[in-house]
């Protein structure tokens, strides 16, 4: 720990001394975000490290994947498999991708087979913002929270009709066609949209085919109150072609993904902020190993919630806010039968305001699951101001995350004498213990700078061990220690210039082997340059480099560290139509996310847009 802290206070004056330096204009934290309690707050007074990723933002990365965009903010990490339509897990500082949670307009979106978010179904057509919270939630979010939230807000019709068609084609025979209409006719708007994403992809057998159709409706009573209905479909054909080593060419994988979502949200009393969602969500996953004879496996999960919230503000200075929610999950599988699961949650939360100054925020929730029981969940954060400059935030939490259906009830495979692999009915939650506290600066609207150093101690990990029968089981035997600092600057040096940099530390180990957790680097740098030298025209250049990953448990494999770089550059011709370049992996470095998945080479995509 002395490390970190060493770190922590150097990175601190670091701030501090570029805060000194930086000529600014007016300060701009009115932002409003809603992740951190379910409603909206400006972002001055968030007791946690909230990212914003807006509109603005997406369109000047000229990038088809969301994982992209989230790959630049700091203490994220993305790992993939390299190929178009290809897994990529998002991890928060240290956290695996089942313990970060994602939501679109606060459905959750984590299927319960494996706990992972498919991000390839999430146009970024679609996206208003993107709020990413760092740091346990529980408390409010109940399972699957300990690493942070990844909230994606969509968009709404608005009083002027806008329709957008986008075309665009690439290295790898990739083709991305995308056509959205919006409109808002007195209190009923509506937007719809379409994507179509294909690629041969950058290896044999890696080719990707989807189509993506969504829809949202909303009806605004009055000022105050709001119905929102949403529904939309995914589907998709994958390619997978195995490690480079052992490649395999017949494998197909098939997804179809389907939401309904209906939410009012509105005030009903002064100072009250009401929220009411219902929503389903169907995933099937079917994986082909052979066509003649066919030999397939299907899995199919449905998940029906209810969450409910009613946050009341007094005298200006106090909110305090109390909610509900439930989960029935269901699993079709074609190896492991039919199971089912349900849970409850019931949370509350308090806000005191301290005279403009700052804030202290507590809170609990108690979550009960008809398969392991139930878990309580407190947190307390703070945030103080010092001198209209300086922000000192905290936060200590418990949280947890709950089995998986392929923990529970992986299929069971005898292999005679040489043992077998089954899930495990009885498993409890993986439970964490989280500490942060951070100093944030500011300086007019050109400079913000933080620094913040975390930490989580997990118990009751779930593994896959084996017996002294060779049988292969998943069991709550592990726990680790995962601790670090991140270093988040961004500079508005002029109105067309804007640098954003940031840093992050890890050390994520086994506490009872002593040994690192795999593919967390110890160090992480990440750079992100925005010019427009004229109104029309915008160039981006991105960065990343990380340190050596250890590619297994016992740390005897390894993936080098690498650096990789992209450039993107976008004209506008008029006010309706703007054409976009992008090199991806501009020197066409060789590296590896996942070992044995090489990533893709240098790669060039061009495209055009128009808006009417």
């Amino acid at each position: 720990m002395k490390t970190i802290c060493k770190l922590g206070g150097a990175l601190a004056l670091l701030v501090l001394a570029s805060i000194r330096i930086v000529l600014a204009e007016d300060l701009d934290l009115e932002k409003i975000v809603v992740t951190a309690s379910k409603v909206e707050q400006l972002y001055k007074y968030s007791t946690q490290n909230i990212s914003i990723i807006t509109d603005k933002d997406l369109n000047s990365a000229a990038t088809d994947e969301i994982t992209e965009v989230l790959d630049l903010l700091p203490s994220v990490d993305i790992l993939e498999y390299g190929s178009s339509g290809s897994t990529r897990s998002v991890h928060t500082r240290g956290s695996s991708s089942s313990q970060v949670l994602t939501l679109i307009d606060g459905r959750p979106v984590n299927t319960p087979r494996d706990g992972e978010t498919d991000f390839n179904q999430i146009p970024l057509s679609n996206i208003e913002r993107i709020e990413v919270l760092r740091g346990p939630a529980s408390s409010i979010y109940g399972a699957n929270a300990i690493g942070g939230v990844i909230n994606i807000i969509t968009k709404a019709g608005t009083e002027k009709m806008r329709t957008q068609l986008y075309n665009k084609f690439g290295s790898f025979s990739t083709k991305h066609t995308a056509f959205s209409n919006g409109y808002k006719i007195k209190d009923f708007d509506y937007l719809v949209s379409y994507d179509y994403l294909g690629s041969h992809g950058h290896r044999d057998n890696s080719d990707y085919l989807s189509n993506n159709v969504n829809t949202k409706f909303g009806y605004q009573f009055n000022p105050d109150n709001r119905l929102t209905a949403a529904t939309g479909f995914y589907n998709s054909k994958t390619g997978t072609p195995g490690t480079a080593s052992a490649p395999d060419l017949d494998d197909k994988q098939f997804a179809l993904k389907k939401y309904a979502d209906l939410t009012y949200s509105g005030k009903l009393l002064e100072g009250q902020d009401t929220l009411l969602k219902l929503f389903h969500n169907f995933d099937r996953l079917e994986f082909v190993e052979q066509f003649d004879p066919i030999s397939k496996s299907t899995n199919q999960t449905k998940v029906y919630g209810l969450d409910a919230q009613v946050s009341q503000t007094f005298l200006r200075i106090f909110r305090t806010a109390v909610g509900t929610s439930l989960q029935d999950n269901r699993l079709n599988s074609s190896g492991s039968g039919k199971h089912t699961y349900n849970s409850k949650g019931v949370y509350f939360e308090s806000e005191t305001d301290f005279f403009k100054r700052g804030s202290l925020k507590f809170g609990a929730r108690w979550d009960d699951y008809s398969n392991f029981g139930d878990r309580i969940s407190p947190s307390v954060s703070s945030e103080f101001w010092l001198f209209n400059t300086f922000k000192l935030h905290a936060l200590a939490a418990k949280s947890f995350r709950a089995p998986t259906f392929n923990d529970l009830y992986w299929p069971k495979e005898d292999w005679g004498i040489w043992g077998g692999v089954e899930g495990n009915p009885n498993l409890g939650p993986e439970k964490a213990v989280s500490y942060e506290a951070g100093l944030s600066g500011y300086l007019s609207n050109k400079f913000k700078g933080d620094v913040t150093l975390f930490q989580t101690k997990f118990r009751d990990l779930i593994e896959w061990t084996v017996d002294n029968s060779w049988w292969w089981r998943s069991q709550n035997l592990s726990s680790a220690a995962i601790k670090g600092a991140e270093f988040d600057t961004e500079f508005q040096w002029k109105e067309n210039l804007k640098t954003n940099f940031n840093y992050t530390y890890l050390e994520a180990k086994d506490t009872q082997t002593k040994k690192w957790l795999i593919y967390r680097p110890r160090h992480m740098y990440k750079l992100r340059f925005t010019y427009s030298p004229i109104p029309k025209f915008d160039m981006g250049l991105s960065a990343i480099y990380k340190t050596k990953r250890f590619a297994n448990a016992d740390n005897t494999a390894r993936l080098k560290h690498y650096g990789v770089v992209n450039m993107n550059f976008i004209y506008r011709i008029n006010n309706n139509i703007q054409m976009d370049f992008e090199i991806s992996n501009l020197f066409d470095k060789m590296y590896q996310e996942e070992k044995d998945y090489p990533m893709p080479g240098r790669a060039f995509y061009g495209g055009l847009k128009a808006y009417f």
